[in-house]
């Protein structure tokens, strides 16, 4: 009988609490579910009522968040020309004399060939020295002299030619120059601000630590033209033309210049910049990625779009031959590693360059999951001309024409306009407020335990 009592009083303790809790909220229409004198059909109209209401805020509240995480971001066009600067263009530049003859002819010596053999080996050398997807079907299929084919980098590397040109610039700063290492073999990366982390003496020390980017070298339209200048190149060769963040990938067009010529390149610009407040947003909402955002990459310790599409080859490489080509880096993150081809290996490479190049095979297009940079330049030959040069080959390129037009990626749907948004869902279909939110918290914590 006791227990019996204390559980009626505590029935009608806590009925007189739901009774209070509802009658007393600023809610719309709850306190009809509990309101004396209504008939039972009354009060399910009205709990319909609220249902739906509920719901349907849920689930709207639901797509406004969803639009915050995936799309809060919009690019717009600032066409205020004299009111920013323009990136001044980089390049990746591979000659096409790749070997140096006579640090060739004292390994030939060293190893001891006859010269059946010699002939052979300088003939490999210079191949593989030059090969790309491209190409991989020209290599002949004879021995490789012992050498496998995780030697090949260092052989070329050791064996190469120093292709060093003297640099001129319109510009109050030097340009660098840096050796790297791309899909097209040994290069020279020029006002390139991350090359250091595709060169083979990076790689070789095992290096993963980041350092401080340099400054940009930017030009403004009251500058006029300004021209980088590549003087006394001393044979054929073929360039990239990227943005300072950039490196030079085997999809990308490249343009091709003969020997003995003074070549010059007029280029435009088109730039896409992040304000300052969406930089605090996640990859996800931004949907483009920063230079320091590199831990997607196994094999690059800061992130371009190009190095991303890079290693997307090397996965699609390893999947369709087992193996991926020797100017990649050996040795990734947490010692991961891929096999390095053989000849063998690179002949099965190069009968599927054109799925190799594109990154899509015959039944599907592979998905790199790759984001654009988040400050990007891009740059478009407008015009080049050449002409025979007797002191060897030149190369000339600069803005002649500054862009017009730039982007800009900003927040256009902030945190801010989520409450707003799914505030103005709560006053117009329940007639809540944050108000009615702390009440129902008051009655649910304090008066409960009171």
């Amino acid at each position: 009988m006791e227990q019996q009592g204390l559980r009626a009083r505590l029935v009608r303790r806590t009925r007189r609490f739901v009774v209070h809790l509802l009658t007393t909220t600023s809610s719309h229409g709850v306190r009809y579910l509990v309101l004396s004198g209504l008939h039972i059909l009354e009060r399910l109209v009205w709990l319909s009522c609220i249902t739906i209401g509920v719901y349907g805020m849920v689930a709207l509240s639901q797509r406004i968040w969803n639009r915050f995480q995936t799309s809060p971001t919009v690019i717009s066009m600032d066409r205020n020309m004299y009111l920013w600067n323009t990136s001044f263009p980089s390049l990746t530049i591979c000659s096409h004399r790749r070997i140096d003859e006579e640090k060739l002819a004292e390994y030939i010596k060293l190893r001891g060939f006859d010269e059946d053999d010699a002939e052979q080996f300088r003939e490999f050398v210079v191949l593989l020295a030059n090969v790309s997807y491209r190409t991989f079907l020209e290599l002949p299929m004879y021995k490789t002299f012992g050498i496998a084919g995780y030697d090949y980098m260092e052989l070329l590397y050791n064996l190469s030619w120093t292709f060093m040109p003297q640099v001129n610039s319109g510009t109050s700063r030097n340009l660098s120059v840096q050796p790297v290492v791309t899909e097209l073999g040994l290069c020279l990366a020029v006002n390139s601000r991350i090359a250091e982390y595709t060169s083979y003496e990076y790689w070789k020390a095992r290096r993963w630590d980041r350092g401080p980017e340099p400054p940009p070298l930017v030009v403004h339209p009251l500058d006029g033209e300004v021209y980088g200048q590549l003087i006394k190149l001393q044979s054929s060769y073929e360039v990239f033309f990227h943005g300072s963040m950039e490196v030079a990938e085997i999809s990308k067009r490249q343009y091709s210049f003969q020997e003995s010529y003074y070549t010059t390149v007029e280029l435009m610009a088109l730039e896409i910049l992040t304000s300052r407040n969406a930089r605090d947003l996640s990859v996800r909402q931004r949907q483009c990625r920063f230079t320091h955002e590199g831990e997607l990459l196994l094999f690059s310790p800061v992130y371009s779009y190009n190095l991303c599409r890079i290693e997307c080859r090397m996965k699609l490489a390893f999947k369709l031959c087992g193996c991926v080509p020797h100017f990649y880096r050996p040795i990734g993150k947490g010692n991961f590693r891929y096999r390095i081809c053989d000849f063998e290996g690179l002949r099965c490479l190069g009968r599927r360059s054109d799925e190799m190049i594109t990154i899509r095979t015959k039944k599907k297009v592979i998905d790199c999951n790759c984001l654009p940079n988040c400050d990007d330049s891009n740059f478009f030959i407008q015009a080049h001309r050449s002409r025979e040069w007797f002191l060897g080959a030149n190369l000339q390129w600069g803005l002649t024409d500054y862009p017009k037009m730039q982007l800009n990626r900003d927040i256009i749907f902030g945190l801010s306009d989520v409450f707003v948004y799914i505030g103005g869902l709560g006053g117009f279909i329940l007639g809540c407020s944050l108000i009615t939110f702390a009440e129902f918290v008051f009655f649910l914590t304090w008066r409960l335990l009171k």
